[in-house]
């Protein structure tokens, strides 16, 4: 990094790769070669572009590689792999979404992604952008699918896998070592909005990792593959349980409603659910952060623990208040402006009822959950707001496009930001007759 591009850029004093989650400083930053002829790479093979630390640079400040080729790519000191440019000038947050497989992350992922590129420049002033599209390119397949290919039919996302395009191996000292690729995304101030705020801290990089949920069983985590070891960085966790796989849940609903059949059509999306206990993948996750940690064992987890509670357009009748509390959008006006803010109130009132149902209904979770954190907020989010329908000729399951209407998509990573980055969230206003009825 020049003296040039440094006085353009307010840099951190110390980058963290989001992939190998080593830190730098920002002039030891590696450069990527832009001729195609300088191939061959020590750590990510023969068919990958030489990765260098830059002696030459353009009138311009950009560097030069050996063919006198200006770069525009860099990539981390350690692991090679290539990094955003607002890794450099961006703080990082870094978060984690987990479930038990076929638990619907992928569904939720698009639906929450999708929502905030729409509702954090409309009413928060806040762009929401792709740091890197080459990086994000799997979850904008996934919105394109639920929300932008209509009229070709029912839609239905495939599962995340374990191995393949999604991870990258790297050689690492004396073995070959398998990274998950991270969703990374820009979180920055709208130009109006940067000029009226006093504050400097105008962008963040928001580094987000999904992992198949058999990621997260027993002795699935090795050092040659540590695909879940970004549990130590994340300041967020969130952990998606879907009711629909509870037998405890079932019983409820059908007792008071009398109608299975919900649960057959909710469940269809994910292979008609999983033999495997929510509660056993949590105690899992929860025993890597501790070791990742090193916590104790009566040590709680100190950083936001965001239960993300699925499928509410099925469930959220059994939770007295819940229905109307998600019947709108979690943001209203700021106090004295126009700008909007988020109800972290109607938040935190929706997470107490659901709280008081899951403890009612699954109390083993409730219990794994809370003797763990000490920082928990339970959110109910449906990521489609339908079931899903099935094709008469195949009996395959999918949704239509145009059917799908998300509930609180946008809720926990606006809840999570408001915490974490609240300069980039502000509070919006409570009146006592808005917290009277929900509103």
């Amino acid at each position: 990094m020049t003296k040039y591009q440094s006085n353009r850029r307010r840099l951190l004093k110390e980058v963290v790769c989001p992939h190998c989650w080593s830190s730098f400083r920002p002039e030891d930053v590696l450069w990527i070669s832009e001729d195609l002829s300088l191939v061959g790479d020590d750590r990510l093979g023969e068919s990958e572009r030489v990765r260098f630390l830059p002696t030459e640079y353009d009138e311009y400040g950009t560097p030069l590689d050996a063919r006198g080729t200006p770069c525009r790519d860099m990539a981390c000191p350690r692991c090679h792999l290539k990094i955003p440019a607002p890794a450099l000038d961006s703080p990082p947050v870094f978060m984690s979404i987990v479930g038990a497989p076929a638990c619907g992350k992928s569904y939720y992922l698009a639906s929450s992604t999708w929502s905030l590129r729409r509702v954090l420049p409309s009413k928060f002033q806040v762009t929401f952008t792709d740091a890197d599209p080459g990086m994000n390119h799997r979850i904008r397949h996934f919105e394109s699918l639920q929300y932008e290919d209509g009229g070709r039919g029912l839609v239905r996302i495939d599962k995340t896998e374990e191995q393949g395009d999604l991870y990258d191996a790297v050689r690492i000292g004396e073995q070959t070592v398998v990274l998950p690729q991270p969703f990374v995304f820009l979180a920055a101030k709208s130009n109006a909005r940067a000029a009226e705020d006093d504050s400097k801290n105008y962008s963040r990089m928001i580094c987000l990792y999904d992992n198949a949920g058999e990621s997260y069983l027993p002795s699935n985590d090795l050092s040659t593959s540590p695909v879940t070891r970004h549990l130590a960085q994340s300041k967020c966790v969130f952990f998606l349980f879907d009711p629909t796989q509870d037998a405890q849940f079932r019983r409820e609903y059908v007792r008071r409603y009398d109608d299975a059949t919900v649960f057959d059509s909710s469940s269809s999306t994910t292979g008609k659910g999983t033999a495997i206990r929510q509660e056993a993948v949590f105690g899992e996750t929860a025993r890597r952060i501790r070791s990742l940690r090193h916590m104790t064992t009566n040590e709680r987890f100190e950083d936001l623990l965001i239960v993300i509670v699925s499928k509410a357009d099925v469930w959220s009748r059994l939770a007295p208040g819940l229905a109307r509390l998600i019947e709108k959008n979690p943001f209203s006006h700021k106090s004295g402006s126009d700008d909007y803010g988020l109800r972290s109130d109607k938040i935190e009132a929706a997470s107490r009822e659901t709280r008081e149902l899951l403890a009612r209904l699954t109390p083993e979770f409730i219990s794994a959950v809370e003797n763990f954190a000490k920082d928990v907020v339970f959110i109910p989010v449906s990521a489609t707001g339908v079931a899903p329908s099935v094709d008469a000729e195949t009996n395959a399951s999918g949704f239509r496009v145009e059917d799908m209407k998300p509930v609180w998509a946008t809720a926990p990573m606006l809840y999570a930001l408001r915490r974490l980055a609240p300069d980039l969230v502000p509070a919006g206003r409570v009146s006592k007759e808005a917290e009277r009825y929900g509103d």
